[in-house]
């Protein structure tokens, strides 16, 4: 894969050329409108982009804590067979995917190598697959991105559809229903896939991954200053993350709904709460940074395709999205203009 897959901003690069030429070529439109579109609307989805972020570095944080990895430990104990081990990798990257899927893809991989170490005889490759493969539930669960998008006030196509509650998605029935087949069969395939005794097994190479010394918490700082006192306060982290979670519950009570927003904010103050210090959630959070590159740098190229596509007439509104409102009709100067 490495010898033949680009990078996924290769991708990003190829699809803005992909896409300036179509809206030249089809729509006829001049090289300087498309390009004019494609950079005023490069920065069209900041909120958006800040929330998958925020999603993948503060669930990294949460799959980090302490109590989670105690919590894998005495799962990881429990298993002493390689189907089993693949399978209970499954379900953990599968709920994790379904709470969050930032959370998910860190503690299916976490899960997923706790157990090849723990358990003889698993075939690494598979267990690692078969974790991953829990992100499947992403799209079912309460981090799904269409979803919450279209359920946050202010999302990019409002005006045309306006807010579609999650009772209307990932609470209905059929998506209900559609998680809970996926959350059953996927980990029983997956435990199906192990090869059967006496064929080849790759096991995980225990001398790579022996665990190396853990860092004292307050080894960067004297522990008798002020600021290593403030910095490791449990008091802290405790009473900000009891104000994190008490805005959630009163949000709730007021009749408040679920939204990307609150997802995000929750997350942010349980992480908090669980690692424990305001100290050790920067340790973790600035690890978990480097997880969100590619959300950071692809997200604006795929604005501005975007905006490409809706300039130039690649893409177009429908009528029946927005029955009270002319239909948009590109200019050539890639502004919208109604025509009634």
């Amino acid at each position: 894969m490495r010898r033949y897959l680009p990078d996924p901003f290769v991708f990003a690069i190829v699809l803005t050329f992909l896409t300036v030429i179509l809206a030249i070529v089809v729509e006829q439109q001049s090289f300087i409108d498309v390009t004019a579109a494609w950079g005023k609307g490069f920065w069209s989805l900041l909120a958006f982009t800040t929330q998958m972020a925020v999603i993948l570095a503060m669930g990294y944080d949460l799959a980090k804590a302490p109590v989670v990895d105690r919590l894998m430990d005495a799962i990881v104990s429990r298993v002493e067979t390689p189907r089993t081990a693949v399978i209970v990798a499954t379900l953990v990257g599968a709920v994790g995917s379904y709470l969050n899927w930032g959370f998910g893809l860190v503690i299916g991989g976490i899960i997923a190598k706790k157990l090849a170490l723990h358990v003889r005889n698993v075939h690494y490759p598979l267990i690692i697959a078969a974790a991953y493969s829990g992100f499947t539930m992403y799209g079912l669960g309460l981090s799904a991105t269409i979803p919450m998008v279209i359920s946050t006030p202010g999302h990019p196509m409002e005006k045309q559809m306006g807010l579609i509650t999650l009772a209307e998605t990932i609470f209905s029935a059929p998506m209900l229903i559609t998680a809970a087949v996926v959350l059953i069969t996927l980990p029983l395939l997956n435990g199906m896939l192990h090869p059967k005794p006496g064929q080849t097994v790759t096991e995980i190479d225990r001398a790579l991954h022996a665990a190396a010394p853990a860092k004292s918490e307050a080894a960067d700082l004297d522990a008798n200053t002020i600021a290593s006192k403030l910095n490791n306060s449990r008091i802290l982290a405790a009473g900000i993350g009891a104000l994190g979670m008490a805005y959630v519950v009163i949000n709730f009570i007021r009749g408040g709904g679920v939204d990307l927003n609150l997802i995000n904010f929750f997350i942010l103050f349980l992480g908090i709460l669980l690692l424990g210090t305001p100290n050790a959630y920067l340790r973790q959070l600035n690890e978990g940074i480097k997880t969100i590159s590619g959300i950071i740098l692809q997200f604006p190229f795929y604005a501005g395709i975007m905006a490409i596509m809706g300039a130039s007439g690649l893409v177009r509104p429908s009528r029946a999205s927005s029955p009270a409102s002319p239909r948009p009709r590109p200019c050539r100067s890639g502004a919208w203009s109604a025509r009634s």
